[in-house]
């Protein structure tokens, strides 16, 4: 069976198992792949920073890990999105492990209350698996970048022609540094990825922009410097007003690839060259810095003509398109629920009463802020029933329920169902009566499958009956049905 659970990245071995897994599905396919080195990963994820928390997710089978996912989320802005990759290794795709995963990441994103899943799939040709798989889902394109490379070093030639052709920046001054921002350019600085987030395209993707300010430029500087060392030359007027800037990063722990990452030019300064005079520039930076990597990388919008024109003078070849992908989730409140089973194959089911009559479902009920499903399962479990004592049991079906009047506030519910095998037991949780009456829990009752199949009213799920018979004729799937 496939479990799916988070990973702690402190326990090297295991990060190890789930970074290589997480790499073999993220390259497979493509020519010129950038997959985040081993020890930026790691690093990144063992010392978490105050605006965004990333999880480590793995599916497990025999405690291997075969597929993997990042879940995102920002923690002071963008509060209603997450960001999902997931990644898994061809050796082990088209067996449910991807859905599973999936799977996951809405209840998860429920329990948060958020509802808009952002992803970025990379396209080396038509059809890609990821893109097929997102589009199942029901993703929406809403952004495509080209991703391009050039080889390193540099050819001198071209340089030397960019630069004869250039002309000189008259009018402007270009200052590059390596490493962290000197203090006089901080401000100039923050104000230049303010308006970079504000101008650089960005298709339909919801996204809030946070204005940068020297406080917020520190913190991720030094976080980066940790991992990367960012090459940096910003063009000033005479006057000193800055124009624009433009930033590569060498990762620390990737001898094989460095970024160009941000080029910027205000738009009352656009004109000028000064585009190709700050890559210039910064190029002049990577050939002092440079080591062993091989690749320059980049990434221009499909929409912006005057940069793609740029970087096809400078050589660069697109290998592959980032389609940016959203996905807007109704609000559903996420439950975690028991199929509790007896010896005598007996279900025990609790009884809700509603304005149009009885309803039979699993005990369980909604999770609570930081808890896991099986976390949530537990508690609930002993409230309800006085179940406790079970080890972690198979996960049995994945349901979303889209409908009126599930759930006071939500459009409906999301509910995780797990079988537990259990001897007999007479059910007495630590709720009492009242409580339960509180949470509309009428009766609690035994039972047996032909019972369930004479009764003529209403279960939850909807085919309970069939659904139970199947599970205990074939025993749990290797990953939740999805109902």
């Amino acid at each position: 069976m496939i479990s799916i659970r988070e990973i702690d990245p402190a326990d090297l071995a295991l990060f190890d198992e789930w970074y290589d897994a997480h790499r073999a599905g993220a390259v497979a396919g493509r020519e010129a792949p950038l997959v985040g080195a081993r020890e930026a990963l790691g690093f990144s994820l063992r010392n978490p920073g105050p605006l965004k928390q990333r999880i480590p997710v793995g599916a497990f089978e025999d405690d291997r890990v075969l597929g993997t996912m990042l879940f995102e989320y920002r923690l002071t802005d963008n509060l209603d999105s997450v960001e999902v990759e997931i990644d898994v290794p061809p050796a082990h795709r088209r067996r449910g492990i991807g859905t599973a995963l999936w799977q996951w990441a809405v209840t998860r994103s429920a329990q948060l209350g958020r509802t808009i899943v952002q992803t970025e799939v990379a396209v080396p040709a038509d059809p890609a698996p990821g893109a097929v798989f997102a589009d199942r889902l029901g993703f929406q394109l809403e952004h495509v970048e080209e991703h391009l490379v050039v080889p390193l070093p540099y050819d001198d030639l071209r340089l030397e022609e960019l630069r004869s052709t250039a002309g000189r920046p008259d009018g402007y001054r270009l200052t590059s540094w390596a490493g962290l921002c000197p203090p006089e350019h901080q401000q100039a600085y923050a104000d230049l990825h303010t308006a970079m987030d504000l101008d650089v395209p960005t298709g339909g993707m919801t996204r809030e922009v946070v204005p940068w300010t020297v406080e917020k430029l520190e913190a991720s500087e030094v976080r980066i410097d940790r991992t990367h060392l960012a090459l940096v030359t910003m063009a000033h007027t005479e006057a000193g007003e800055p124009a624009g800037y433009s930033l590569i990063y060498l990762s620390r722990g990737d001898v094989e690839n460095a970024q160009q990452d941000d080029t910027l030019v205000l738009r009352e300064h656009r004109g000028h060259n000064l585009g190709t005079h700050l890559k210039l520039a910064n190029l002049e930076q990577l050939a002092k810095h440079r080591t062993t990597q091989r690749y320059l990388h980049t990434w221009t919008a499909l929409t912006n003509a005057p940069m793609r024109k740029v970087n096809a003078r400078f050589g660069f070849r697109a290998v592959e398109q980032h389609r940016e992908l959203e996905l807007r989730l109704p609000s559903l409140r996420p439950a975690a629920r028991g199929v509790i089973v007896d010896p005598d194959d007996r279900i025990l089911l609790v009884r809700f009463e509603f304005d149009d009559g009885p309803l039979w479902a699993t005990p369980g009920g909604g999770l609570e802020a930081g808890e896991t499903v099986v976390e949530g399962l537990r508690r609930e479990l002993v409230e309800e029933v006085g179940l406790r004592d079970f080890a972690d049991p198979p996960h049995l079906w994945h349901e979303e329920a889209v409908a009126e009047g599930h759930a006071t506030g939500y459009d409906g519910v999301l509910n995780d169902y797990f079988l537990i095998r259990t001897d007999q037991f007479e059910p007495a949780g630590s709720m009492t009566a009242e409580e339960l009456r509180a949470e509309n829990v009428h009766e609690l009752r035994w039972w047996t499958l032909a019972e369930l199949a004479d009764h003529g009213g209403r279960f939850a799920p909807r085919n309970l009956p069939d659904l139970l018979r199947q599970a205990l004729a074939s025993g749990p799937p290797t990953t939740p049905l999805g109902l």
